[in-house]
């Protein structure tokens, strides 16, 4: 796949605007005699005025503006100092895997037999062990499991005389495809929803229980529940779990309000491998497949295997949407590394991934030195990049005919979805789709504003201030990306606007917040 289609883009080596300091802003054009101050200028000095302002004057702020369509700079300020991009990373992570791996890519979990049995297609007896093999897949349901076997239903299976094994380890499909012994590489090849489970508290009369839910709803988790309805808001819920033979025990207990409706908890699984046990036993006794044999951890039987029954994920377009939309740090650090592991080879390794993306950047133009990116979240204190950098790059996408549709599906829509679906609900809605970057003391915001052919690039890095102004913050980013969208619209004697997009549920679990863009667990 091109990287570039041949539209001519502004040089990575662009200078700094004379406009970063009013010194050097032109003051007025003359217009038959007398002096105005023209569009161009008039938005420049309003985003010099925005970015000087008492909020931000003692912030470090780093800004980016491009014409979309003629590549034209706009704006810049401290464009070539580094900043942490926090899940701005994600642009680059979604950018490189949609163009490297393609959108089509998919993850494959695959149930592995011995050839023998595989190579019968109306067997009704799988003679010998099965084995189970991920990749790694950040999508995978318990429904795709449950397929797994009824695909095995459908082909005439009946019985299953061995056990059915997993371990979670990474493979290559060609060492289990031979008679050799195969190696392992790594955990992490078989997850299940994220690997995450909510529980979910509902309020009832008060004075009575709660309602009380796990999602998704499976046997592996048992649940002692123990939550009392109380007058007014105050809310105060203790959940924990522990394992107890194949099972998880999630005891919740505590009270919620009665006024607060619905609270709902995420907490991580300690071991998705017996998640994963526990719905293939299910499965197998919902089929009626007759099971002669046990399910257990371990490695793969001797081979040759071939693959009886196999589940592909959702394509990769849909999961960067996942990634961009909801900032979701651990599939973007999944996508960093699966990215990796295709270029260079298993074991799967964040510093592979960080090789996988810098390799793709160099032919666009960027210095390796130029930017510092250790994994594919943001989720850290270490990566650097300059706006000019992330603001060249949109601009490229933007003109990219086969990845750029792909990438700006991915990101989150302005008062519709993803972490800015609450920000620009006004007369912005629907036309701002943008990626957020949050941790302690920074806040980023990038993306594109309008609609075709009046759209701007745009990246606001700012720095070093509390937690408590974070969103004095965001709404000083929001009130400049507002004042661009004017500025398209002055220019446009009837504007139209794109009929907005039905809104989806919101997902306040997946925002970015204060401390990152990952959803708290």
């Amino acid at each position: 796949m091109p990287l570039l289609c041949g539209l001519a883009v502004p040089s990575l080596a662009i200078a700094r605007s004379r406009l970063e300091a009013p010194a050097s802003l032109p003051q007025v054009e003359s217009l038959a005699g007398g002096s105005i101050v023209t569009r161009a200028e008039s938005l420049r000095r309003k985003l010099y005025d925005l970015s000087h302002g008492p909020l931000l004057r003692k912030l470090r702020v780093g800004m980016t503006v491009h014409d979309a369509r003629s590549g034209e700079e706009v704006f810049t300020l401290n464009s070539e100092t580094p900043f942490n991009p926090a899940s701005n990373t994600k642009i680059f992570t979604t950018a490189a895997a949609l163009s490297v791996l393609g959108a089509d890519f998919r993850f494959r979990t695959a149930l592995w037999a011995p050839m023998e049995t595989a190579t019968r297609p109306t067997a009704e007896t799988i003679k010998g062990d099965l084995f189970l093999q991920g990749s790694g897949d950040p999508s995978l349901q318990p429904a795709d499991i449950a397929d797994l076997i009824h695909d095995l239903a459908r082909r005439g299976v009946q019985q299953i005389d061995g056990d059915i094994v997993l371990d979670g380890q990474f493979r290559d499909d060609s060492d289990l495809a031979r008679a050799a012994p195969t190696a392992g590489h790594g955990g992490g090849a078989l997850m299940l929803h994220r690997d995450t489970y909510r529980v979910r508290v509902t309020a009832g009369s008060v004075g009575h229980a709660a309602h009380v839910t796990i999602e998704p709803s499976s046997p592996y988790f048992v649940l002692h529940a123990s939550v009392k309805t109380v007058a007014g808001k105050k809310t105060k819920l203790v959940v924990s779990p522990h394992r107890k033979d194949d099972h998880l025990v999630v005891e919740v207990r505590g009270r919620i309000g009665s006024k607060r409706g619905s609270v709902s908890v995420k907490k991580r699984v300690p071991d998705a491998r017996d998640w994963i046990a526990t719905t293939l036993q299910t499965v197998l006794r919902d089929t009626g497949i007759r099971h002669h044999g046990k399910l257990r951890i371990g490695p793969p039987p001797p081979g040759p295997l071939q693959v009886v029954a196999d589940h592909r994920s959702q394509p990769l377009s849909e999961i960067c949407r996942v990634v961009n939309k909801d900032s979701n740090n651990f599939v973007a650090d999944v996508v960093w590394k699966t990215l990796g592991a295709v270029r260079f080879g298993l074991p799967q390794s964040l510093e592979k991934g960080a090789r996988a993306v810098s390799e793709w950047l160099v032919p666009l133009g960027y210095k390796p030195e130029r930017l510092h990116l250790v994994n594919g979240s943001g989720l850290t204190y270490e990566n650097r990049v300059r706006p000019i950098d992330v603001g060249t790059l949109l601009l490229r996408l933007y003109h990219n005919l086969e990845l750029g549709p792909e990438f700006m599906q991915s990101l989150a829509v302005g008062g519709i979805d993803g972490t800015i679906h609450h920000r620009f609900r006004g007369a912005s809605h629907g036309l701002v789709r943008g990626k957020t970057g949050t941790l302690n003391g920074v806040s980023v915001l990038s993306g594109y504003v309008g609609s075709h052919p009046g759209v701007l690039v745009f990246t606001i890095f700012i720095e070093g201030f509390r937690p408590k102004r974070l969103q004095q913050v965001r709404q000083l980013q929001a009130q400049i990306v507002e004042v661009l969208l004017k500025y398209i619209r002055s220019g446009d004697p009837t504007p139209t606007l794109p009929s907005p997009a039905q809104p989806v549920p919101d997902s306040p679990d997946d925002e970015d917040t204060s401390v990152s863009d990952e959803e708290p667990l």
